[in-house]
């Protein structure tokens, strides 16, 4: 664990401790529901491992679903923070914990939220619109259900241990707090995306 001590685990902070310990209670009791019930044969065969369209839309569907419960969470957790702040009060939240959840808000409720419904949504029903079997790639089409799934993940860790490890969660630059800290990689790959846009448009 290197220079990890017990004193870096941000135990004063009750609302991230129960967050994370949140997250853990209940990613454990659906693998114990799974387990106990005998199910993994079925949803290894018929779920994870499936190319089926219907399928893999009906679980970007679920996923959006719970990153929109997530987001919903953060929303409120601003809003509170906003109106028991007023006054010269300072609120439940410390800075840099508001700074994280207003931040991955907007992260989370556009990448995890509305691209997975809109994916979902024309996983169900573009192919039966056009009378095919499947979509053109299947199997790319389940790899990217799983890389979906596969970084809302480490979102959800990062935020839990951003804390832990001294991190800030997903920095924007332009938020005035967020200034001193380094780049993240996603703030490096929408400036990297503003420049090519910004070239393009000065070459027409």
């Amino acid at each position: 664990m290197g220079k990890l001590t017990w004193a870096a685990i941000p135990f004063d902070q009750p609302i991230q401790m129960a967050a994370s310990v949140l997250v853990v209670v209940a990613i454990a009791a659906i693998l114990a529901l799974v387990t106990s019930k005998g199910w993994w044969p079925y949803v290894w065969r018929e779920w994870i491992t499936s190319v089926d369209h219907k399928r893999i839309g009906v679980m970007y569907v679920l996923l959006g679903l719970v990153m929109l419960v997530r987001g919903f969470i953060d929303a409120i957790m601003m809003r509170s923070q906003l109106a028991i702040a007023a006054g010269g009060a300072q609120g439940y939240l410390p800075p840099e914990h508001y700074n994280q959840i207003f931040s991955s808000h907007g992260t989370i409720m556009i990448f995890f939220v509305a691209m997975p419904f809109v994916i979902g949504l024309m996983n169900l029903v573009l192919p039966l619109q056009l009378g095919i079997r499947d979509v053109a790639f299947p199997t790319l089409n389940s790899v990217s259900l799983w890389l979906t799934a596969a970084g809302v993940l480490l979102v959800i860790c990062h935020l839990s241990w951003a804390n832990l490890r001294g991190l800030a969660g997903l920095p924007i630059r332009h938020f005035p707090s967020s200034r001193t800290r380094p780049a993240s990689a996603l703030t490096i790959s929408l400036g990297s995306a503003d420049i090519r846009r910004r070239n393009a448009v000065n070459r027409h």
